[in-house]
C-alpha cells in the first residue's frame, strides 16, 4: 500500500523500502542488505544499525562500488532520487489545476435548494470530476545527470545477472525519449493478471511522453 505510485517505480508513504537493500557500514562502506550473513544473537544493544543511504551520497556510492550488484541498486535509487524534483512540481501543477476545476463546478452548482427542500432534507449537490476536465502536467526535461544515469541502468541491462523487469526498462527508455525501444521493452513483457503500471506506460510510449507519471494502485 502506498499513498502514490509512480511510473520509475517509486512509491510514496509506504512501509515498502524504495532504496532496492541499499545500506552504508559505519565504517563508510556500500552493501546490499541480502549479502549479510546471520552470526547469531547478541546481547550487546549498542551494535551499530547499517545506516540508509543518504541521497547525497548515491553517486559516491556509484563510483565506489565493489560489485555491478551495489552499483545497480544504486542506480536504481539515484534514477528516482533525482526524479523527486519533478514530483514536486507535479504535485502542485495538479494540485493548482483540481482546485481551479472544483472551483468552477462549484461556481456551476450553486446552493438552489428552497428552504422547504433543506428541511426535507434534499440533499445538496455533490461534487464529482467532470469527465472532460483537463488533465495537464508540468514539462519533463532530463539533466545530464539524469540521462547518464538512465543510459548507464540500460548498458547493466544487457548483463544477465542484472536484467531489469520489462517495465522498468520500457520506463528507462520512455524517459530517454526512446519510444521504439520503450514498445519493443514492454512488448515483451509477459501479461500475468492486471497491471496498472503497464497499461499506463504503455498509453504514455503511444503519447510520447516523458514524464515519469503518478498514479494509485
Amino acid at each position: 500500500m502506498a499513498e502514490e505510485h509512480w511510473t520509475d517505480g517509486y512509491r510514496h508513504r509506504t512501509l515498502m523500502p524504495n532504496d532496492h537493500g541499499l545500506r552504508r557500514c559505519q565504517c563508510g562502506a556500500f552493501f546490499l542488505m541480502n549479502e549479510l550473513k546471520d552470526l547469531g544473537e547478541t546481547e550487546d544493544t549498542e551494535t551499530p544499525f547499517a545506516d540508509k543511504v543518504k541521497p547525497e551520497d548515491l553517486p559516491h556510492a556509484i563510483d565506489k562500488a565493489r560489485s555491478l550488484a551495489i552499483e545497480h541498486a544504486a542506480r536504481l535509487t539515484y534514477w528516482q532520487e533525482l526524479n523527486h524534483p519533478y514530483r514536486e512540481l507535479y504535485r502542485a501543477h495538479r494540485a493548482a489545476e483540481e482546485a481551479a476545476t472544483q472551483a468552477a463546478w462549484l461556481a456551476q452548482n450553486a446552493e438552489r435548494r428552497s428552504w422547504w427542500q433543506k428541511l426535507l432534507p434534499k440533499k445538496a449537490a455533490t461534487y464529482v470530476r467532470p469527465d472532460d476536465s483537463p488533465f495537464t502536467y508540468p514539462p519533463f526535461v532530463l539533466s545530464d545527470a539524469q540521462r547518464d544515469n538512465l543510459q548507464a541502468l540500460l548498458r547493466m541491462h544487457e548483463h544477465e545477472e542484472h536484467r531489469l523487469d520489462g517495465v522498468i526498462c520500457a520506463e528507462l527508455h520512455r524517459e530517454l525519449g526512446q519510444f521504439d525501444q520503450a514498445s519493443e521493452a514492454i512488448k515483451d513483457q509477459k501479461q500475468d493478471g492486471p497491471n496498472q503500471s503497464r497499461r499506463l506506460i504503455a498509453n504514455l510510449i503511444q503519447q510520447r511522453e516523458t514524464a515519469p507519471m503518478r498514479f494509485k494502485m
